[in-house]
């Protein structure tokens, strides 16, 4: 028998299942090698197309061509990231050019990484993913450039001019001319320029075209609310002006101390106040017929409130009379009418600035008198618990003249 009988005896098998068998599996292998054909001629039908379930910077390319990819994802993602970025603090506003700060996306690039993570696997994994209509994921991020220096050099100029120093409030008064200034508090302000680059950076890379950059504000110590009532004092005009602030509320016309005791010029404060005080008798060449104590009440030397100042050691009161008469005659406290320091008692606090001038030199003292002397102790004890002024009984008795 001839060699190419001996095979195709060999390949005939007389069995009829083998014969069944063999050709099952010859046309199963058949069927794949045309199946793959297909699939390799349809893949190869794509060649230039974006891989499906392609996103590049959230932009789906999936079926477009590298071109309209660069170009879709330029108009939707890149176009915006170069509009203008605001940056806003308070009324002041800056405008950054995302160009002139070196920001640049390589969209070209970013394409072509992701048309390469389609194509660059098997064209047999390429065809079975077509075929079970299992494409492969393809997600590509932001990637961009970024000149830092040149931010932060911008960044560096509007911190230049939002920085600010802490300034108090503060009052100048012309003792001169006794004119009173109020000078406004203000914050300190500190912009934060490392924290303000991460929050601007993100502002460039996002569809929010406003940033605030982070400062810190420093309350000044004494604020502009804290200066509320303001005393000014005119020895030889007889008043008593109320400011709040440098706005004058009211003028009371007032009794100083007399050319023997004067009041001292100069800037002071209110260190204490009393309701309805209690006079105790300073044992002094004014008071030597006096009584030693004398209550709360229409009687009292002091009035119906007395406020302490810190004049010559805390002697200089401003304080009620019922009786009072505009000029040079205490010993060196001021005297308002009740009516007065009841509705100015209430606006004054501790630690209330109070500024006593003369719009005209004082006269000296007799000279039987002998030379100027300090304000004499004004006889203020410490005030028991009692019943406001208005609601304690009225006497027919002529109020002592004496006092501070």
């Amino acid at each position: 028998m001839s060699n190419w009988k001996k095979t195709v005896s060999f390949l005939r098998p007389r069995n009829g299942v083998v014969r069944w068998v063999l050709f099952i599996l010859f046309s199963i292998a058949a069927f794949l090698v045309v199946a793959s054909a297909v699939s390799v001629y349809a893949d190869s039908r794509h060649r230039g197309e974006m891989f499906p379930r392609t996103v590049v910077l959230g932009v789906d390319v999936t079926g477009m061509t590298r071109e309209e990819a660069v170009q879709t994802v330029r108009e939707q993602v890149v176009a915006p990231l170069m509009m203008p970025l605001t940056v806003r603090f308070r009324e002041w506003e800056w405008v950054i050019d995302p160009g002139a700060m070196g920001l640049d996306v390589d969209v070209e690039g970013l394409v072509e990484m992701a048309y390469r993570q389609g194509w660059e696997r098997s064209v047999f994994e390429r065809a079975l993913r077509r075929a079970l209509n299992r494409p492969l994921s393809i997600e590509i991020g932001l990637e961009y450039t970024l000149n830092k220096d040149l931010l932060i050099k911008e960044l560096n100029g509007i911190a230049a001019a939002i920085d600010r120093e802490v300034v108090n409030a503060s009052l100048n008064f012309d003792f001169q001319t006794g004119k009173l200034t109020f000078h406004p508090s203000q914050d300190g302000l500190w912009m934060d320029v490392e924290a303000s680059l991460k929050l601007v950076e993100e502002g460039l890379l996002s569809s929010n075209r406003v940033v605030e950059p982070v400062v810190v504000v420093k309350p000044p110590s004494l604020s502009s609310d804290d200066v509320q009532t303001v005393l000014v004092v005119d020895i030889m005009g007889n008043t008593l002006k109320w400011y709040n602030k440098d706005t004058l509320v009211n003028t009371y016309y007032v009794a100083t101390g007399e050319p023997k005791y004067p009041t001292p010029l100069g800037k002071y404060y209110i260190i204490r106040k009393e309701e309805n005080p209690v006079w105790i008798n300073p044992n002094v060449e004014w008071s030597k017929d006096m009584p030693p104590r004398i209550e709360p009440g229409p009687n009292n030397p002091l009035g119906v409130r007395a406020l302490v100042t810190s004049a010559a050691g805390g002697t200089v009161l401003i304080h009620g009379t019922s009786n009072l008469v505009p000029g040079l005659h205490s010993h060196g406290c001021i005297r308002m009418a009740n009516w007065a320091i009841l509705e100015l008692f209430e606006h004054v606090s501790v630690g209330t600035p109070v500024f006593i001038w003369t719009s005209k030199p004082v006269p000296p003292p007799p000279p039987e008198q002998g030379p100027p002397v300090g304000p004499e102790d004004p006889g203020l004890g410490e005030s028991p618990q009692q019943a406001p002024a208005s609601e304690q009984k009225p006497t027919t008795e002529q109020a002592p003249t004496a006092g501070g």
